[in-house]
């Protein structure tokens, strides 16, 4: 209404009952009107007949409460004569809407009647303000003490049960309401179902619910729509949209928004481009800012970059989240410098912003920015999260880093991670941890690690087996195989490269081909690529070179490059030159511009001093233009990287370490012929070994 009118109908004082007050009071509610407005119909009913009536007061305080005012209702209630349930219901709604639940449940604890609208108000505010087991414990008081919930009670109820995944009491409330008759079909109740058993991860409950829904509105289809785009498959969250778009029903922000968001988990851009087309021709959706950062966020997921960089450059407030999607988005397109200038430009960074920068540098193999933005994230006293604590300890392990690794383990310890699974789980925190040690070569670290994790999940278990494997604990590797099947831990395709990969390092011939033979009918992983290369490696040490070779001809797929090299290198370390001409001919067969294959053929026949046949090797490489890239050493010491090739005489200290490789030559020289005359000289160049150390330090 006018304010004009607003103000003539107060001064008309020819009102014959309250309840015309009571219609301007719901005018200032409805209109959105300022607490000062209350206050003017308040002054005019302290002027008029009814200013003692209960009835009125109620509706003051409502008035009040809903116009922002909770103090102006608060003293009509404290000097209130007389008061009935009314009264108290409404300052109790009052209080719980706006928050204010610690004093809405003091006020409830002292009402001495209270009726089914007291309840409500309490199982609502609760759940509304997200203390939802606080909720649940008035919903659970409210039936004990015989009222029967409603519509509103059961659906502020499953609200809570949503916002704590709490899918069981969620079921006991499923339970009362199929008791209720009618209910079942009421489309706010059957929505709030949904919702519940989406946010609980039980698609197929919500999509039960769904289909025994007699009517459905549009918050029913987002609710399905949102379920299968968080849990998945998200291809069905297209489905359910297609099939709302059949019903007729108008898809909202909310909608287009899921839809959005299944579309960069499909990498499905041409669907999104279609629901793009839709948000332009509609002025309202166009300026959405909830829409366009989803756009943002799933042209850079599928690494359209210029058409997230268009809607970011046109959206009319750019927020922490658009930009947050264009860090990751540039961070997968490989352009983290361009990810560090929009970083730098943000006016506002949260946590996610700062994981999106460091996960993008780790991403492609950057890792001393990541560990540089770790040091510059703890300096302005940024609380770091379970996924930058992965990227970092990855950025570790890749570096093989172990003293910055052992500081992130500090840090992580201060952060009180228990590495588990569940609701925050950040079991995953642990595994890089075990990640980092065995990579840096600390194997008993990663394994005390391991033991001290209070879950363990499959790749824990993979991790460490591997681990092991790696680092030449063969026999290691295999009792925790066996340990993990001891657990209950089905082992996957990882773990059984693992178990293989060790028995290959420890020489282990024959329980490598057991474990590969029963992999199938004993744990139920088809053996791939990857296991046979394992197996070709495990025979190849040992010998069995005619046995890997009829393994790689009988695989169900065609070998690559890594299986027929690592044959290859085996032919070398046993001499065996025919098979490995045969098997250098498969590998160029596979890769012809690789340097590797013709170098171990060459070195194969330089061996056993054909040097015709090395010629011809060196001939056919020039033929077919190929060209050894030069191997590099490097030794990191106290932080600084000193790279080396072969006859490199770059670096500044080049004379001093070509003449410390003099000395040591010359040691080595000694030592080869002590060893040919006998031991008692080598005893004596032993000690002399030692006083010349003795001098040198």
């Amino acid at each position: 209404m006018a304010r004009q009118s607003f103000l003539k109908l107060v001064g008309d004082f020819s009102f014959t009952d309250s309840s015309q007050f009571s219609k301007l009071l719901d005018s200032c509610i409805r209109s959105k009107l300022s607490a000062t407005h209350v206050r003017s119909v308040h002054a005019s009913i302290i002027k008029s007949p009814f200013f003692d009536e209960v009835y009125i007061h109620n509706r003051l305080i409502d008035a009040y409460a809903k116009c922002g005012s909770l103090e102006d209702g608060r003293r009509v209630f404290d000097k209130m004569p007389e008061r009935n349930v009314y009264t108290w219901n409404s300052f109790v709604t009052a209080l719980a809407k706006l928050g204010f639940l610690d004093e809405a449940d003091s006020l409830f604890r002292s009402m001495l009647k209270r009726d089914q609208c007291t309840w409500n108000s309490m199982v609502s505010g609760f759940a509304q303000h997200d203390r939802c087991e606080e909720a649940l414990q008035y919903f659970a008081m409210m039936h004990k003490e015989g009222f029967v919930p409603n519509e509103y009670t059961f659906a502020s109820g499953l609200s809570a049960c949503s916002g704590l995944n709490d899918m069981n009491r969620g079921a006991q409330i499923h339970s009362l309401i199929a008791k209720s008759p009618g209910l079942l079909s009421d489309v706010h109740i059957g929505s709030a179902l949904v919702d519940m058993y989406s946010k609980c991860g039980n698609v197929n409950d919500a999509q039960q619910v769904f289909d025994e829904m007699g009517s459905r509105n549009v918050v029913s289809w987002n609710s399905l729509i949102t379920c299968y785009e968080q849990n998945g498959p998200a291809v069905e969250a297209l489905k359910v949209f297609h099939a709302m778009l059949k019903s007729n029903v108008e898809p909202d922000e909310v909608t287009l928004a899921s839809v959005i968001s299944a579309c960069a988990s499909l990498s499905a851009i041409k669907f999104g481009q279609v629901i793009r087309g839709r948000v332009a021709k509609i002025d309202k959706l166009r300026i959405d800012i909830i829409l366009s950062n989803a756009f943002v966020d799933m042209y850079a997921k599928c690494s359209r970059i210029k058409e997230a960089r268009f809607i970011f450059d046109n959206m009319p407030i750019r927020n922490i989240i658009a930009e947050t999607s264009m860090i990751s988005g540039y961070a997968m397109a490989a352009s983290t410098k361009a990810a560090r200038l929009m970083f730098t430009k943000m006016t506002e960074r949260n946590i996610v912003s700062w994981n999106a920068l460091i996960s993008g540098y780790t991403q492609n193999g950057e890792n001393e920015e990541a560990l540089n933005l770790f040091c510059l994230l703890k300096r302005e006293s940024v609380c770091p999260t379970h996924y930058t604590f992965a990227n970092i300890l990855k950025a570790c392990a890749d570096l093989a880093e172990l003293h910055l690794g052992m500081q992130a383990h500090v840090h992580v310890l201060k952060h009180g991670f228990k590495f588990q699974s569940g609701e925050e789980a950040d079991i995953f925190v642990g595994n890089s941890l075990i990640d980092m040690y065995v990579k840096c070569g600390c194997v008993e670290d990663g394994y005390l690690v391991f033991r001290k994790m209070m879950e363990r999940d499959c790749v824990s278990w993979n991790t460490m087996i591997i681990g092991f494997a790696q680092n030449g604990y063969g026999h290691e590797a295999l009792e925790l195989f066996r340990e993990m099947l001891d657990s209950g831990e089905k082992p996957d395709y990882i773990t059984m490269i693992g178990v293989l990969s060790a028995c290959g390092h420890a020489g282990f011939v024959d329980e490598g081909r057991h474990y590969f033979s029963s992999m199938t009918k004993d744990f139920g992983v088809a053996p791939c690529r990857d296991h046979y290369t394992c197996m070709v490696d495990l025979l190849g040490r040992a010998g069995f070179l005619e046995e890997a070779k009829g393994m790689i001809e009988e695989m169900p797929m065609q070998p690559d490059s890594v299986i027929w090299g690592s044959l290859l290198g085996a032919c070398k370390v046993h001499r065996n030159i025919t098979l490995g001409k045969y098997v250098a001919e498969k590998l160029l067969g596979v890769e012809t511009s690789n340097s590797g294959p013709y170098v171990l053929l060459s070195n194969m026949y330089a061996e056993l001093r054909q040097w015709g046949d090395v010629i011809d090797v060196r001939k056919l490489m020039k033929k077919e233009g190929v060209r050894k890239q030069p191997g590099c050493s490097w030794i990191d010491i106290q932080g600084h990287v000193h790279v080396f090739m072969v006859k490199d005489k770059r670096h500044p200290r080049k004379r001093q370490i070509h003449s410390l490789l003099d000395i040591l030559r010359a040691e080595m020289r000694q030592e080869q012929d002590h060893a040919e005359t006998g031991s008692l000289l080598t005893e004596e160049m032993d000690y002399s070994s030692t006083r010349l150390w003795d001098n040198t330090m």
